[in-house]
């Protein structure tokens, strides 16, 4: 089997909200994220990064696939949750492109 496209979603684990950090419970709206996204096989990261000088926690949920559609679901998902992970934008790499959509 080959599989010929790579996704990594950007997941962030931290929300800044009134000038801190602020760290986000999401283990449900995760598995209903990867319940979407109907991989076979994925794995993740833990990462730390940084944005407009802030430091904080990040999942990376890496995908192989051929299913061109995992953008279209990470975007939705995203979007419908915006109001717990209360971000300016997501983000996510597609073969090796960093792609950003802006939300606000």
């Amino acid at each position: 089997m080959i599989l010929n496209e790579k996704y990594v979603l950007h997941i962030p684990l931290f929300r800044h909200r009134d000038g801190c950090l602020e760290e986000l419970e999401i283990d449900e709206l995760l598995d209903g994220l990867i319940e979407n996204l109907d991989c076979e096989s994925f794995y993740t990261s833990r990462v730390v990064s940084y944005y407009k000088s802030r430091c904080f926690d990040e999942m990376l949920i890496t995908v192989f696939t051929n299913d061109d559609e995992v953008a279209k679901v990470f975007g939705e998902w995203f979007r419908a949750n915006n109001h717990v992970l209360g971000q300016e934008a997501f983000s996510y790499e597609h073969n090796h492109v960093l792609v950003i959509e802006k939300l606000r």
